[in-house]
């Protein structure tokens, strides 16, 4: 039976990721613009739909964007701040290429007739927030509610996709209405006729928000031609999907020629292209292409490669693309990715990810469908969107070779991703950065790298021995950008200590059994991970509050001698350090530009959202797994050790918690799992008969 989409995921699942969204808004919207070019034409077009006169309108929205940053037209160069242009707005060719676009100023009316101008933000806000949740719903009705959570995480956490949920543009808006029309699409479910109007109407929405939307388009067609080669059957399921796009698409487009000759009655999409690219006739345009589109490539990875977790989607999209090329979720992103380059080449320059943000959604998706075959044991070169037949085949219940090559594959391509990137704040890891090299040579950066890749792979095993293949989340959410980015500096000891960190924590009595010598080697890992960084000492305020949770059996529980163990050993490593000399909090080699506030490691959004998964949904977890208090426990020493050392530095606290917080977001994510699987496994097991029970 197909999943319900109001039940597709827990409760805690959606107020996780509410929590998530808020948090990712509010830093948002306190580092970053909202306002940016075309927002003045926009707000402009609203103020003429509230009964505004063109001049009014105008005279109100230069006003209004006088002194915003992005655009501030007060001092700004852009031609339609300025008085003798004013008639840009209406007419010509930027008008031509805003006019059609009239859902954004539709649904900004109601905003900006009872808020304001600021307003406009909001839409941009709420449709975000729409496209998440559609997401979710998608991912969790073809994968299952965790991998819903994985999708909605992946689509709010990296902040250079994010940073158009707060743009008062149509980005966010149109990634709303292509998420929501996949929704209608035949991807593992079967479909009939009121699928196909949704599609269609959501379709024509997402293209009168933004004309980019024909990738949708494209890519339904590619599906439709993918199946049908692959299924000999040329009257599949995506036929109508793909028939009605294409004659919908076609009509809206035609009205849309409509529009534009009234804003611009000689604009032309070719002669466009020839002014941007200075070329001339048919020939020189067709010989220009491949060069303009090798340059707008290079220039979005510039932009792309500085956001960590959008680096590892879109690679992960890439291998998902070629490795399940019998899918239509294959399909699907080849189509739009063609479609958006294509449409981009008139713009002749690279778009800082803000045309692919509207199908971005649908890049989540296919990595996140590469992740769970891998994680699920399945061969992704015979994977399908097809609907399920028969009963869900058994998944194994520990981590497949093919999952740990992967996640050893990633570590290693984003660590040399990650070699050409100079990050001034290195510990504001998923916040823009320069392009220029800051190591000389592969050797020099090679050690923290191999010694953090450790640490990841302990986590991810000792993950898998208490949750099985949920346990390799916790190796995944080791992967955090304000840790991975300062890799290639050698200078920096937080690599080694996390290593240490991860070994010890392998000494903890998880499942209540205490390993021979456990304490022992608990507080050695302690002792070297202090030695390194003081940070790493708050490990032990966690075996502390996990040894707390447990005193009702007993004071002397299984976890009593490992907070007296890491105590000795902190005061043996810091007490080596004032011997030494050494400064008891500084760990760097020495770089003033690491000192930020916190605002500033927030700007990592994918801290904020381990923190949140530990805090909202690991809670509930508290008694009965240990890594969940073991993480608040730490963290809360962490912040007060934070305000009390001066300067304060993301990285440093950060790394040293990493192994804990990332065993607690695992406990997160495997504990309701285990409690959603229990009551099914109880009703498959086997029933006594009357006769033995007698």
């Amino acid at each position: 039976m197909t999943r319900r989409p109001a039940t597709s995921l827990p409760l805690l699942g959606w107020l996780f990721l509410a929590v998530l969204y808020v948090a990712t808004v509010y830093v948002t919207i306190v580092t970053r613009v909202q306002w940016g070019p075309d927002t003045a034409f926009h707000l402009a077009w609203t103020f003429r739909l509230l009964g505004d006169s063109e001049p009014e309108a105008v005279r109100r929205t230069v006003e209004f964007l006088a002194d915003k940053d992005g655009i501030d037209c007060a001092t700004s160069s852009l031609p339609w701040c300025h008085a003798e242009n004013y008639q840009m707005y209406f007419a010509g060719d930027y008008a031509a290429t805003v006019g059609p676009r009239v859902m954004t100023r539709l649904l900004s009316v109601p905003f900006v007739a009872v808020f304001g101008p600021w307003s406009m933000v909001a839409l941009s806000v709420v449709a975000y927030a729409a496209g998440v949740a559609c997401l979710a719903v998608l991912a969790a009705r073809m994968f299952g509610p965790r991998w819903g959570l994985l999708a909605g995480a992946l689509a709010i956490t990296p902040w250079l996709a994010a940073n158009w949920a707060v743009h008062a543009n149509t980005e966010a808006l149109a990634m709303a209405f292509t998420t929501a029309a996949m929704l209608a699409l035949p991807l593992r479910r079967r479909t009939g006729w009121p699928d196909v109007v949704a599609f269609v109407v959501l379709l024509g929405f997402g293209l009168f928000t933004r004309q980019f939307a024909v990738s949708v388009t494209v890519g339904t067609a590619l599906a439709w031609l993918v199946v049908a080669v692959r299924d000999r059957q040329v009257r599949n399921a995506w036929a109508p999907f793909a028939a009605a796009g294409v004659a919908a698409t076609g009509a809206i487009v035609w009205v849309q020629g409509q529009m534009t000759a009234s804003y611009a009655g000689s604009f032309s999409t070719f002669a466009t292209y020839e002014a941007n690219t200075g070329t001339k006739g048919l020939a020189e345009v067709a010989a220009s292409v491949p060069a303009t589109a090798a340059r707008i490539v290079a220039g979005d990875w510039d932009h792309i490669r500085t956001d960590l977790v959008l680096t590892a989607v879109l690679l992960t999209t890439l291998l998902s693309v070629g490795w399940r090329f019998r899918s239509e979720l294959s399909a699907l992103v080849v189509g739009m990715i063609g479609t958006t380059l294509a449409l981009n080449l008139i713009v002749n320059d690279d778009s800082i990810f803000r045309y692919h943000t509207p199908n971005y959604p649908v890049y989540v998706l296919a990595a996140v469908a590469l992740l769970a075959d891998l994680t699920a044991g399945r061969r992704p070169s015979t994977a399908t969107e097809s609907p399920p037949s028969g009963p869900p085949p058994e998944t194994p219940s520990r981590v497949p070779v093919t999952a740990w090559v992967a996640l050893g594959i990633g570590y290693l391509v984003l660590s040399l991703v990650l070699r050409n990137i100079n990050i001034r704040k290195a510990s504001v890891g998923s916040g823009p950065a320069l392009a220029d090299p800051i190591v000389a040579t592969w050797p020099e950066s090679a050690t923290p790298i191999l010694a953090y890749g450790a640490a990841v792979a302990l986590v991810a095993w000792q993950g898998s021995r208490l949750w099985g293949r949920s346990g390799l989340v916790a190796g995944a959410l080791m992967l955090v950008p304000t840790v991975m980015v300062p890799l290639a500096r050698p200078d920096f000891l937080e690599p080694f200590a996390a290593l240490a960190v991860a070994a010890g924590l392998c000494a903890l009595p998880w499942q209540e059994r205490a390993p021979r010598g456990g304490p022992f080697w608990f507080g050695s890992g302690v002792l070297l991970a202090t030695a390194l960084d003081p940070f790493a000492g708050v490990v032990v305020a966690g075996a502390f509050a996990a040894w707390a949770t447990r005193l009702d059996r007993g004071a002397r529980n299984p976890w009593a001698p490992y907070p007296l163990a890491g105590a000795i050993a902190i005061a043996v490593a810091l007490g080596s350090r004032a011997a030494s000399g050494r400064d008891l909090v500084s760990t760097a080699a020495g770089d003033p530009a690491l000192v930020l506030a916190w605002i500033a490691l927030a700007s990592d959004f994918m801290v904020v959202a381990v923190v949140a998964l530990v805090a909202v949904v690991g809670v509930r977890a508290w008694r009965d797994e240990p890594a969940v208090p073991l993480a608040f426990g730490a963290v809360a020493a962490a912040l007060v050790l934070s305000m009390t050392a001066d300067p304060v530095s993301g990285l440093r606290p950060v790394t040293a918690l990493m192994p804990v917080l990332a065993l607690a977001g695992a406990a997160a994510v495997a504990r309701p799992l285990a409690l959603r699987r229990a009551p099914v496994e109880a009703a498959r097991a086997p029933q006594p008969s009357a006769g033995v029970a007698a």
